[in-house]
């Protein structure tokens, strides 16, 4: 978690009680550049009875306000307001960052199947994958972004205040195992040349899980990632830009890249099952990232 520097304090009486209001910064450059979070806060026996936080990110270069001067704003505003109106923001007491414990005992692997096609060649891969897994004795949770139905995102930059997202739907519910897994695989195939969109969607939605390890301090806890990737055209050209994003989606979560499997002239032969050697490539590239999966402790 970033160092807090305080910037302004005040007494102030609520209900007959003497509480500090405080607001404060954060440095967050190191998760974003130039970022800046500020938080205004109640105090009282060293409890935090109320809390309001914004970024700088949220505003963008055409707003007629910034993060800084909103904040200043709702402190002098609380200095003012509370001791007259405390019920106005005491009924409102701040949240903890989200635990995200899984419903179910969590898998130790975790796999994107960013295929629209459930039965294509990358849904072969992630079959492969799962077996291989299981053999190990490790429980592997499948995931298809293309089902899911996620919103993409919009760049608002407020999980940066809260650690959550402010858009309803299942990507909590990816957030969650992905926080828990010890080895994250991405199985993918190429679209123009990079992911398809569902799973781009996904990837760009985990900027909450980036934001909820930035707050909590918490970075990376030791996961491991791979790619899997299927290109129709042959040449490693086809794979340029899909490990890119792929790349910066593992060291955005802190997650260590732990290899790749890139297969390429699939349209030649349509079915990846009918080149050979490719199965037990891919079981044997697994075989190693797996063992050390097995080791390591639980999340």
């Amino acid at each position: 978690m970033a160092e807090a520097v305080l910037l302004r304090s005040a007494e102030v009486e609520v209900r007959g009680e003497g509480c500090e209001l405080l607001l404060y910064s954060e440095d967050f450059s190191r998760v974003l550049p130039g970022m800046i979070r500020y938080t205004v806060e109640l105090r009282a026996a060293g409890d935090v009875l109320y809390s309001y936080h914004t970024n700088t990110y949220e505003y963008p270069p055409g707003t007629l306000q910034n993060a800084h001067n909103v904040a200043m704003t709702a402190f002098f505003r609380l200095k003012e307001e509370l001791p007259h109106r405390p019920d106005a923001f005491l009924l409102h007491p701040p949240e903890p960052l989200p635990a995200r414990q899984p419903r179910a005992p969590a898998a130790e692997v975790v796999l994107l199947q960013g295929s629209p096609r459930p039965h294509g060649n990358s849904a072969v891969l992630a079959g492969w994958v799962a077996d291989r897994c299981g053999e190990a004795g490790l429980r592997c949770e499948v995931i298809s972004p293309d089902s899911l139905g996620v919103e993409p995102c919009t760049g608002c930059y407020r999980c940066f205040n809260s650690g959550r997202c402010v858009i309803e739907d299942r990507m909590d519910e990816v957030i969650t195992a992905l926080d828990h897994a010890r080895l994250i695989v991405v199985c993918t195939p190429v679209y123009t040349e990079t992911v398809p969109a569902a799973l781009k969607a996904v990837i760009d939605r985990c900027q909450t899980l980036r934001a909820g390890r930035a707050l909590s301090g918490v970075q990376g806890r030791g996961q491991a990632g791979l790619l899997l990737a299927v290109a129709g055209r042959r040449g490693p050209e086809n794979f340029v830009c899909v490990r890119r994003v792929v790349g910066a989606f593992f060291t955005s979560l802190g997650v260590r890249a732990a290899g790749e499997v890139l297969v390429d002239g699939v349209d030649e032969l349509t079915d990846i099952r009918t080149m050979p050697g490719w199965e037990e490539e891919v079981r044997g590239r697994l075989s190693g990232v797996l063992e050390g999966v097995g080791a390591a402790p639980r999340l």
